[in-house]
């Protein structure tokens, strides 16, 4: 069930562009990355120009480990069961 405070995809995109727009005279942009273990969005704002990561929200690195640990955690609930 979706809820209905949930913008749509359009919306977010719009709002990213937006964004984008604003940045430009910086030389960054922001861009939503998914990651696929968590079935998350995170943000990375990025360089434009050399496409360098400047940061991301929260750190990939932090996701990484909270996924590892979430499945390590399955495997010894499945290992006790």
């Amino acid at each position: 069930m979706e809820s209905t405070d949930m913008p749509s995809k359009e919306k977010v995109q719009e709002m990213v562009d937006s964004l984008n727009t604003f940045l430009n005279p910086t030389h960054t942009a922001v861009r939503f990355e998914y990651h696929e273990k968590l079935n998350e969005y995170y943000v990375k704002v990025v360089d434009d120009v050399t496409d360098e990561t400047i940061r991301e929200i929260p750190p990939k690195k932090l996701l990484d480990f909270y996924a590892a640990m979430t499945e390590f955690v399955g495997i010894m609930v499945d290992e006790k069961i």
